[in-house]
């Protein structure tokens, strides 16, 4: 639940979608849902894949510096989410309403580059962009109710334990449609 990130992260610290999305409206879709933040070592395939069927909306630059997202980085403050340059994109899926997912880039990773079509259908598991070089996080919002996170997920996420997750895992099931 978005609500309780600080508690996973930072104490203290308040987990702004606002701030995140750059945009209230949008924000507002997405206040008590459910996130999945999907951090990328510079090892890692970099590619960044739809996690459901739906049509996705034109991506939306948010400009920003390019700070590490590495854990320890984080550790010290959740704003970089805030902060770094990012790409927002809202996909509309029957099954899980609104799906925010935004790309955000770090140190050496300024280039996000998007391959999908917009306002063109999608399925689960289709490219969405990638990045250039290096590491990187994407972040998936989901709304209220609209998703059961997998049990692993949930377990190791209030450990403060990184998942180490394959294109293709399970992240969860829908809830209502």
């Amino acid at each position: 639940n978005i609500d309780m990130m600080p508690s996973f992260f930072i104490k203290g610290t308040k987990f702004n979608l606002n701030t995140l999305l750059r945009n209230k409206v949008l924000a507002e879709y997405f206040e008590g849902g459910s996130c999945v933040i999907s951090r990328l070592a510079p090892v890692d395939y970099h590619r960044f894949h739809f996690p459901c069927n739906g049509i996705p909306q034109k991506s939306q630059l948010v400009n920003g510096p390019l700070f590490s997202v590495h854990p320890l980085a984080l550790a010290n403050s959740l704003k970089i989410f805030g902060e770094n340059k990012r790409c927002v994109t809202v996909l509309d899926s029957e099954v899980f309403g609104k799906v925010a997912l935004i790309e955000i880039g770090a140190t050496c990773i300024g280039s996000i580059q998007q391959t999908y079509s917009a306002e063109k259908s999608v399925v689960a598991g289709e490219e969405k962009g990638y990045f250039a070089f290096g590491g990187s996080t994407v972040i998936t919002l989901f709304q209220y109710k609209r998703i059961a996170l997998a049990e692993d997920l949930l377990h190791y996420s209030q450990q403060g334990i990184e998942l180490y997750a394959h294109v293709g895992d399970f992240m969860g099931k829908a809830t209502m449609s």
